[in-house]
């Protein structure tokens, strides 16, 4: 301490302003969200199809979904058994994945034998992990040097209480079954299986964990100690008698819907889901090209421990993280102008959380600028731990689109929420975003334990020719074709189902180019075993490279200028993209978009002494 005051000492006044300055702009830098994947209720399997849904005001039918079923169409449970027959009628309601069975272990080169043993939770965070780092267009090669940290979050490890419940013999009994069920594996198995350098921590605050991930990440890119994040959760529901028990703790819906902030709330559908979201300090986004979506500006995590309960929800600590997130962002609450709350479908916590958050949103007159509330359980149910990823997403979406997406049960709002001595607003249709230049917003997750997380977000500087799913070059206009198409996957399946998945998103959309498309494939994809190549001229011959690729046809000799033809025959023999040769040093490259990343083909992975009978 002595030698470092004496450094300080012998430092002039400016000196010492700019250092304090560089240390103050190290502590407070934006980070960049710029991939997001997930995995949730309804097939909503990609931020474009969630974005999709929300703007619509979809909301799944969660009052008669069924039993969920696998893939080989057979009930998770058996309720014909005498201890599960009383469940049936709230099993019955819900939020459900389907085919939570399949994996594709092969993709991350995992042993059958162990997968078979990985809890459900672990499989999907990884794949939804790979998505998330297409939409990023980071990598391996991308993530080359870079500490990437991994920030995961599961829900409760329930997938052996089966063979616990029927007993397995003991040939049955697998070294993997340690680490398929540990709730530490949850990030260490996402770091060694994408081969990511860096801290690796599982957080468990319940709802507010994804938040708490969100604040840990960020704190460990401002203070240097990994250069990209991963932070995702995940939420799998496997034992029967947990819903039964929410249910005799009087939290579920008895109608089976998740409807905050209305007159009919009168508790939470549960659900299943995975959400995982991709974080860079926003200079080193800028500097690589990539496209954020939006900006962690900041964050907070509190325990109000003055209270009655447990479970019991505290107004003061909803306020307090609130202040606490807003002094972390410097941002003024007026500034603001919507929040995605916790609230979940319980009555009386949606009036507590709208009270707590015109206090201290500074929103509790109805002169006051507007603050728009939300909450996407309205429209998929409760994902309990996994919750705090949809709702993130769902509000970065937003801040990217400059729209807030309607809130479902607008028309029939609570009466007991001060709307008309407020300023809190909720939207009846999308919304253009009510604000001119940077948009903010705030997330909130409560965890039922008393560990409540806010964060507060930003929208991205403007730049020219933005949209909130593409891309932006490095320079001017691109120039004439041709280009190379590079695609490759695992095995034949899945290069066809890439193709397939890539070919039907360029199809339905207008802003891209070929060029641009090509860059993406060549630059922001792990180059696989089984290779397609094709020189393409424009975009109906693209389309048709991708088709022909979907149908399973091999790539024929690449016809085109003799550089480009070669480096396809270099990259059908195995090497890895010739990037002087598709992009040379002086022309202007074309931006990198966001497209749909490898297709997954998952085999059954599910023993019978895990099957609930």
């Amino acid at each position: 301490m002595t030698s470092y005051i004496d450094q300080l000492e012998a430092l002039s006044k400016k000196q010492l302003m700019v250092m304090l300055a560089r240390r103050h702009h190290e502590r407070t830098q934006p980070i960049a969200v710029v991939g997001m994947g997930c995995r949730l209720p309804g097939g909503l399997d990609d931020p474009h199809a969630l974005w999709t849904a929300l703007r619509e005001g979809r909301v799944l039918a969660t009052e008669d979904a069924g039993i969920p079923v696998d893939s080989l169409g057979r009930p998770r449970w058996n309720v014909a058994a005498p201890d599960l027959a009383p469940l049936a009628d709230r099993l019955c309601q819900g939020a459900y994945l389907a085919d939570v069975d399949l994996f594709d272990a092969e993709y991350f080169g995992i042993p059958e034998q162990e997968a078979r043993h990985m809890d459900p939770q672990q499989r999907l965070l990884l794949e939804v992990a790979a998505q998330a780092l297409a939409d990023a267009n980071l990598s391996r090669e991308r993530l080359r040097g870079r500490d990437v940290g991994v920030f995961a979050v599961g829900g409760p490890v329930e997938y052996p209480y089966a063979w616990l419940r029927g007993g397995v013999p003991e040939t049955g009994l697998s070294a993997h079954m340690s680490t398929g069920s540990s709730p530490s594996a949850f990030s260490g198995r996402i770091a060694l299986s994408l081969g990511l350098n860096g801290p690796a921590i599982t957080v468990d605050t319940a709802s507010s964990s994804m938040l708490t991930a969100l604040h840990l990440a960020v704190r460990a890119l401002r203070a240097r100690e990994c250069d990209v994040a991963l932070v995702g959760t995940c939420n799998v529901l496997l034992s029967p008698f947990s819903s039964g028990i929410l249910d005799r703790a009087g939290m579920l819906s008895p109608t089976g819907r998740s409807r905050p902030f209305t007159a009919r709330a009168d508790g939470h559908v549960r659900g299943e889901g995975c959400g995982v979201v991709v974080l860079e300090r926003y200079a080193d986004a800028v500097a690589a090209g990539d496209l954020p979506y939006a900006l962690v500006r900041g964050s907070a995590v509190h325990a109000q421990g003055d209270r009655p309960g447990l479970s019991v929800a505290s107004a003061r600590g909803q306020k307090a993280v609130v202040e606490r997130a807003l002094r972390d962002a410097d941002v003024d609450p007026a500034d603001v102008q919507y929040v995605e709350a916790q609230a979940n479908g319980s009555r009386l916590g949606g009036q507590i959380e709208a009270e707590s958050l015109a206090e201290a949103y500074r929103r509790d007159s109805p002169d006051a600028p507007p603050l728009h509330i939300g909450s996407c359980k309205a429209n998929i149910g409760y994902l309990e731990t996994a919750s705090g990823a949809p709702g993130l997403m769902k509000t970065v979406l937003a801040l990217a689109h400059a729209e807030i997406p309607p809130q479902p049960g607008e028309d029939e709002a609570d009466p007991e929420i001060p709307w008309g001595r407020t300023a809190l607003r909720l939207a009846a249709k999308p919304l253009p975003w009510p604000a001119v230049g940077r948009r903010r917003a705030g997330v909130s997750g409560f965890g039922f334990s008393g560990t409540n997380a806010h964060v507060i977000l930003e929208s991205v500087p403007e730049r020219p020719a933005a949209h909130p799913e593409h891309g932006r070059g490095d320079g001017p206009a691109e120039g004439p074709g041709p280009w190379l198409l590079l695609v490759s996957a695992h095995n034949p399946a899945a290069l066809a189902g890439t193709a397939a998945r890539l070919h039907r998103r360029l199809r339905d959309t207008a802003e891209w180019t070929p060029a641009a498309v090509c860059r993406t494939l060549a630059e922001g994809r792990d180059h696989r075993a089984v290779r397609y190549a094709s020189v393409v001229h424009d975009r109906a011959g693209l389309l048709a490279a991708l088709a022909r690729a979907a149908d399973g046809e091999a790539a024929a000799p690449a016809r085109g200028p003799c550089g480009l033809a070669a480096a396809a025959a270099r990259y059908l023999a195995g090497e890895a993209p010739d990037l002087a040769a598709l992009w040379p040093p002086d022309a202007p490259r074309p931006p990198l978009l966001r497209l749909p990343g490898p297709y997954l083909t998952g085999r059954r992975h599910w023993p019978d002494h895990h099957a609930w009978d």
